[in-house]
C-alpha cells in the first residue's frame, strides 16, 4: 500500500512517517473539532488541489510527502493517501513543512509563513479561519450552514516577540523606532506602499539591511 509518506533520510533513533502522527477517516477529521466542519460550508485546506507534493521536516530528519495539505480550522497537516483515510501528523513533531511553494514554520504551537526574515525583525503570514453564521430564512424560519471564511494575517517577531501586525504608519514607525525617518525616505524613494505584500516585504527587507 502506498502512503505517499517516504523517508529522505535513515532513522537512526528519529522518528520515521508513521510515528508522527495518526491515521483516521475524514469524517473522523472533520468531526474532531467542533463546530464539526460537516455543520459548515467551506474549504479549510490551504489548498484546494488535494495533490500537493511535500516535505515535512522533524527532530532534524525530513520526509517527503504525496497528497500534503495544511487543515487551517485544524492548525494541522495531514496526508491524503486512500479515499477512506487520512494521515493526521502530531503538529508537536513538525519544526516546519513545505507544501508546493509555501513554506510553514510552528511558532508558539501555530504555523505561520515567512515572508521575510532578518536580524532585526521578521514578517510572517499566518493563515486563520472565522465562522460566518448561516442567515435565517424569514419565510419558513431555516437557518442556512454557517461558512467557514479563510483569512490571512500579518505577525512580526523582534526580539524572540512575536506579534500581530496591522501595517499602517504608526504600526511600521513602533518597529523601525530609530530608524523611522531613514525608512520614509526609502519608501518614499523607492514608491513602496505598506498596504501592498510584497511591498511590505521589500520594506522589512530594506529595514533589515540597514
Amino acid at each position: 500500500m502506498n502512503t505517499g509518506l517516504q523517508a529522505q533520510l535513515p532513522n537512526n533513533g528519529f522518528p520515521t512517517p508513521l510515528d508522527l502522527g495518526n491515521q483516521i477517516t475524514p469524517r473522523e477529521l472533520a468531526e474532531s473539532r467542533k463546530p464539526s466542519i460537516l455543520e459548515i460550508k467551506g474549504n479549510p485546506f490551504l489548498f484546494a488541489d488535494k495533490d500537493k507534493k511535500g516535505i515535512v521536516y522533524s527532530i532534524g530528519n525530513s520526509f517527503e510527502g504525496d497528497s500534503l495539505n495544511y487543515n487551517i480550522y485544524q492548525n494541522e497537516v495531514v496526508t491524503f493517501y486512500e479515499k477512506d483515510s487520512v494521515f493526521v501528523y502530531d503538529s508537536q513533531l513538525i519544526d516546519s513543512v513545505r507544501i508546493d511553494d509555501k513554506r510553514l514554520h510552528r511558532l508558539n504551537g501555530k504555523f505561520y509563513e515567512p515572508l521575510q526574515t532578518g536580524s532585526k525583525a521578521s514578517l510572517y503570514k499566518k493563515y486563520e479561519t472565522r465562522i460566518q453564521p448561516g442567515m435565517r430564512n424569514p419565510m419558513d424560519g431555516s437557518v442556512a450552514k454557517s461558512r467557514l471564511v479563510i483569512m490571512d494575517n500579518y505577525y512580526v517577531m523582534t526580539k524572540a516577540n512575536l506579534e500581530k501586525l496591522k501595517p499602517s504608519k504608526g504600526s511600521l514607525d513602533d518597529i523601525f523606532g530609530k530608524q523611522s525617518p531613514e525608512m520614509k525616505k526609502r519608501m518614499k524613494f523607492e514608491q513602496l506602499e505598506f498596504k501592498k505584500e510584497k511591498d511590505l516585504i521589500r520594506i522589512f527587507a530594506i529595514y533589515n539591511s540597514l
